[in-house]
């Protein structure tokens, strides 16, 4: 059985959608969909807290982080930038975090 230490939950925005720009800091029901999302992680009865992350680039999402009082991961420019080629361009922080299993939300 996996320890609940060694699994962090990350999740990882960014604001230059093409198509809705801005999506996870806009308006939605009161709030915002990142509001919603970071809400229900702090909710869980599995994993603490402690071992959720944000990664952002941002400075609107890095105060998201800081609101909510989660880890953050400081994403790099070109992370938050890139459309995936290579694969590992958009996760900078699979090989800085101290965990052996990451649960992605994205």
């Amino acid at each position: 059985m996996k320890n609940v230490k060694d699994i962090c939950i990350i999740v990882q925005a960014r604001l230059g959608s093409q198509r809705v720009p801005g999506k996870m800091l806009r308006p939605f029901a009161n709030t915002t969909l990142i509001d919603i999302l970071l809400n229900k992680l702090k909710q869980s009865k599995v994993i603490p807290t402690s071992n959720i992350w944000f990664s952002a680039y941002e400075q609107e999402l890095k105060d998201v982080a800081e609101k909510h009082e989660i880890n953050l991961f400081a994403r790099s420019e070109a992370s938050s930038q890139s459309e995936g080629h290579p694969i590992s361009g958009i996760y900078d922080w699979w090989d800085q975090l101290p965990y052996k299993y990451v649960v992605l939300v994205s």
